[in-house]
C-alpha cells in the first residue's frame, strides 16, 4: 500500500527548495568610451610628409654621344656657373675636327682658283676674247666655290662646337644632388648625368592623393621641419601637378616657404600642415569607429545620462576628413559612443568608461 504525503508537506518542500536558490547578480554595466558632439565647427585638416627641395633642379647631360673618362663633382658637392662636371672621350670628336680643317683648306683653296679664273675672264671678256655664255660660267663656278667654302667653314664651327660639349660644365651655382652616370659608361646626347639644385628659393615637395587635391588650393599651409617641430613657417602653394603620377597616383605640389635665408638645407624632411577656415556647418565630425550599419542605416550610439543607457540614432555621412567622418542628424551637447559599438545593443546599461591609467 502506498503512503502519500499530505499536500501542505509537499507545498512546504517546494517552498523550502525555492528558497534556497538565489537569484543571478544583474550584469554589470557596461563601459563605453563617449565624445561629446559639439556646436557643428567643421575644420577640414591635413598632414602631409614632404621634402625640401630647389625650385630649380636642372639634370644635366652631354650634347654629343660618347664614353665618359672623368668625373670631377660627388653628390653634396658645391660648383660654380662654368666648372667642369665631367668629361667624354674627345679622340673621334678630334679626329672629326682635324676633317673638317682639312675640308675647309680645300674648299678655301677652290673659291680662291675660282675668284682668280673669273677675274681673269673678266679681262679677256674687256677685250673681246670670251663671249657672254663664258663668263656666266665662270660666274657660277664661283659662286659655288663660294658657296662650298661657307659650307666647310660651318662644318669646322661644328666639329669645334663638339669638341667642346664633351666637357660637362656647370650651367648655374648650385649642389650636385645626384650623379646618374659614371666614369665607363657611354652615354647618348641628352641623357642626364649630373643633377644640379640651384642657389635661389627653397620649397617643399609633397604628394596628393586624389581625394585631397582640392584641399591643396584652398587651404593655409604652414611648414614644420622634422628637426625643429616646434616652429611652423608660413607656405603658399606655388604649383600643382595636373596629372597624376602614372605608378603612386598622386598628384605633386611644391610650395614656397617664408624662411629666413639658409634656414632650409636640401632634403631635409617637412611636414606640411593644411586648414581650411573653420565653418558653421550642421555637421559633426566622428571617428569611424563610433558608426555601425544596420538594414541600410548609418548609425550611432546616444548616451542617456539619466537612465545611463543607449539608444540608436540615425546620422547621414556627409563626408570623409583624414580618419574622421563628418556626419549629420546630431545635436551639440548629445554624447556619443565612439568605440565598441558593435556589441551594444538598444536599451542596454553602461557607464561612461574613465581611464584612470594617468592618475
Amino acid at each position: 500500500m502506498t503512503r502519500r504525503l499530505p499536500f501542505t508537506l509537499l507545498v512546504s518542500a517546494l517552498a523550502l527548495n525555492a528558497c534556497s536558490r538565489q537569484e543571478p547578480p544583474p550584469p554589470p554595466d557596461r563601459p563605453v568610451k563617449l565624445m561629446t558632439v559639439g556646436a557643428g565647427t567643421v575644420a577640414a585638416t591635413a598632414e602631409l610628409a614632404g621634402e625640401v627641395r630647389a625650385r630649380v633642379e636642372s639634370s644635366l647631360g652631354f650634347r654629343v654621344n660618347g664614353k665618359i673618362i672623368a668625373r670631377q663633382v660627388e653628390t653634396g658637392q658645391r660648383v660654380r656657373r662654368g666648372d667642369e662636371l665631367a668629361r667624354l672621350d674627345p679622340r673621334d670628336f678630334e679626329i672629326a675636327g682635324q676633317s673638317a680643317g682639312s675640308a675647309l683648306i680645300a674648299a678655301s683653296a677652290r673659291m680662291d682658283n675660282a675668284r682668280a679664273e673669273f677675274a681673269r675672264y673678266q679681262e679677256l671678256s674687256r677685250k673681246g676674247f670670251v663671249s657672254a655664255t663664258d663668263m656666266e660660267r665662270k660666274r657660277v663656278e664661283l659662286s659655288a666655290a663660294e658657296a662650298q667654302q661657307e659650307q666647310a667653314q660651318s662644318g669646322l664651327s661644328l666639329e669645334q662646337n663638339r669638341l667642346t660639349d664633351t666637357v660637362l660644365r656647370a650651367d648655374a651655382d648650385g649642389v650636385v644632388t645626384a650623379v646618374l652616370a659614371d666614369v665607363g659608361e657611354g652615354v647618348s646626347a641628352g641623357q642626364p648625368v649630373i643633377r644640379v639644385a640651384q642657389d635661389g628659393p627653397r620649397e617643399i615637395e609633397v604628394e596628393f592623393p586624389e581625394n585631397r587635391t582640392a584641399l591643396a588650393r584652398a587651404a593655409r599651409a604652414q611648414v614644420a621641419l622634422w628637426a625643429t617641430p616646434g616652429a611652423r613657417l608660413p607656405a603658399a602653394l606655388r604649383e600643382l601637378s595636373a596629372a597624376a603620377d602614372p605608378q603612386t597616383r598622386t598628384f605633386r605640389a611644391r610650395y614656397t616657404v617664408k624662411a629666413p635665408a639658409g634656414s632650409l638645407a636640401l632634403g631635409q624632411s617637412a611636414t606640411l600642415y593644411l586648414q581650411l577656415p573653420a565653418m558653421k556647418s550642421g555637421a559633426t565630425r566622428l571617428p569611424t569607429t563610433a558608426l555601425f550599419g544596420k538594414q541600410g542605416e548609418t548609425l550611432v550610439w546616444l548616451y542617456d545620462e539619466k537612465s545611463a543607457t543607449v539608444k540608436r540614432q540615425p546620422v547621414k555621412s556627409v563626408g570623409v576628413d583624414g580618419g574622421d567622418v563628418l556626419v549629420a542628424g546630431l545635436a551639440p551637447g548629445q554624447q556619443v559612443v565612439i568605440a565598441g559599438v558593435h556589441v551594444l545593443s538598444e536599451g542596454q546599461k553602461v557607464r561612461p568608461f574613465v581611464d584612470t591609467s594617468a592618475r
